[in-house]
């Protein structure tokens, strides 16, 4: 009994190897928490890409509209996809889905008003699989003459 309490004597009082077992109880959660600041900001990244290439896209559907090329949906769509995956967004085609829904009733007289949406999935690379914001919507009416 007594060899045994010597025993664990010895070893509370050994700090020799505490660091190594301090660095791996907490290494896993700093890990977390530095790939869940990398993931918010790739979020940030990819709402702002899906917002600003649905505007760039609309600009440059009125400009087509102004020129009287009127285009289709399926144009408009590919316009769209265009905007979104090359130069500066470089959006993934597989995560992009573009719907164009044009209104029967305009709420500006002489116009066509159509809404051009842009839903965009966030890749993750967390070990989570169920995080909140996976997918970035972004709507914005268009209203061309013609």
């Amino acid at each position: 009994m007594r060899i045994v309490r010597e025993h664990f004597r010895r070893l509370r009082e050994d700090k020799r190897g505490s660091m190594v077992i301090e660095t791996a109880l907490l290494a896993p959660v700093f890990m977390l928490l530095l790939f869940g600041v990398l993931q918010a900001g790739v979020w940030l990244q990819n709402y702002n890409a899906v917002r600003s290439a649905t505007l760039d896209a609309s600009r440059q559907i009125l400009i087509e509209y102004q020129k009287d090329n009127s285009l289709s949906d399926e144009q408009i769509r590919r316009v769209v996809l265009a905007r979104a995956t090359t130069a500066p967004y470089f959006l993934k085609s597989d995560n992009l889905t573009v719907t164009i829904d044009r209104k029967l009733t305009t709420r500006v007289t002489g116009t066509t008003e159509m809404d051009v949406e842009l839903r965009y999935t966030i890749d993750s690379f967390l070990p989570i699989s169920d995080l909140p914001g996976g997918t970035v919507t972004y709507e914005r009416p268009v209203f061309v003459v013609g």
